[in-house]
């Protein structure tokens, strides 16, 4: 039988409601109170892979997987219990323009358009989930990666959002693009990350400047020469200054305790030849939402991000954060573990907000001392 749920925990389906001024909604079954916005009607979630000239679909609702399905099967909307106001799921890497390169991408422009039009007359939303967050998924479910099949991977994703309301709001929504017209929205960041990685890669190989190497460039000697200026910027706070990699020692002189995470914020502003680092596309130095989402790599969507996104997301921010996963002896190793509870997500993912709020306030001390102060 299928279940249609009420709830105030996660956002599958917001169905099309008449909600006046009394704030009240009634369907003929249900008749609930609420307060603008936060009222979450959950139809039926599911969730889709593709793979092998097949469609895999889970049922959330009625726990029905559907395995090898024909591909016409989606672009028809044909998925068995599937109703007006559901929501369809689908690793984002699978509706994409086919081309000849890969076998990911299945379809072609026309059966993407066919689907788009055909899921809206029939009232299903379709989101797309990015599949760089498919194996934290399977980890969260208690998944082994020799384990993994289509039906884990489906239940995976289904259970994943479900629980994870943030996640599900961070879903973006399938609209058909042209493969050209991919590229061409996507070409200025790619561009600037090219050129990121381009630049730090030298840095990284000499140890930023900082170690036995004879290494210098116009960032490192940036930092030798306004390190202790940047405390300053910094009004003092110990926790911040701690984070981006300085101390003091006992005489009270500033020192660079951790080199890469110092060099990859600086960096983001200041490139190696001593020019300001500025977007392809405006020619201007890029705002904090642009720098986490392309420089620092912090967007589902965005994978192989490069040397400056691996060292904030997988040094930095894991050796600042404050939380342990029980039975881990550091916070520098841990990440999703195999079977981790939602709960303990919601611990790692406040302490990690934390980590980005800091490192927020640190570039934005760094941009108005080398922008607007002019101090290079």
């Amino acid at each position: 039988m299928r279940k249609t749920l009420v709830s105030f925990h996660t956002l599958i389906h917001a169905e099309e409601m008449h909600i006046r001024n009394n704030c009240r909604y009634s369907n003929g079954n249900i008749s609930i109170n609420i307060q603008p916005l936060i009222l979450f009607i959950i139809m039926n979630l599911f969730t889709a892979d593709v793979g092998q000239g097949k469609v895999h679909v889970y049922d959330s609702g009625n726990d029905k997987f559907h395995g090898k399905l024909p591909q016409e099967t989606l672009i028809n909307m044909n998925i068995p219990g599937i109703q007006r106001g559901d929501t369809l799921v689908v690793e984002c890497a699978h509706l994409r323009e086919a081309h000849k390169f890969t076998l990911a991408q299945p379809f072609d422009y026309n059966q993407l358009e066919e689907l788009k039009r055909t899921a809206d007359k029939k009232g299903i939303t379709i989101l797309l989930f990015p599949q760089k967050s498919t194996p934290k998924a399977r980890k969260l479910a208690g998944i082994k990666v020799d384990a993994k099949t289509d039906e884990a991977d489906t239940k995976a994703i289904a259970k994943f959002l479900l629980n994870d309301q943030s996640a599900f709001y961070s879903l973006k929504k399938f609209f058909p693009k042209k493969l050209d017209s991919f590229k061409d929205e996507i070409s200025s960041d790619v561009e600037y990350i090219k050129q990121c990685n381009a630049d730090i890669s030298p840095a990284k190989s000499s140890e930023y400047g900082f170690g036995k190497i004879d290494y210098d460039d116009e960032v490192s000697k940036w930092i030798k020469k306004y390190a202790l200026k940047l405390t300053e910027y910094l009004n003092g706070d110990m926790e911040l200054i701690h984070a981006i990699g300085l101390k003091f020692d006992k005489k009270g002189n500033i020192k660079i305790d951790a080199p890469n995470r110092i060099y990859t914020l600086v960096h983001s502003i200041l490139r190696p030849n001593g020019e300001l680092r500025v977007r392809p596309d405006v020619g201007k130095v890029p705002n904090w939402k642009y720098i986490k989402s392309h420089y620092l790599g912090c967007k589902p969507y965005h994978m192989n991000q490069g040397v400056a996104a691996s060292n904030y997301k997988h040094w930095m921010r894991r050796t600042v954060s404050e939380y342990t996963y029980p039975g881990k002896k550091s916070a520098n190793t841990t990440d999703f573990q195999l079977g981790m509870s939602y709960e303990e997500l919601a611990k790692l993912k406040k302490a990690r907000t934390k980590v980005d709020k800091m490192t927020q306030n640190i570039w934005y001390a760094l941009r108005k001392m080398i922008v607007e102060d002019s101090l290079r």
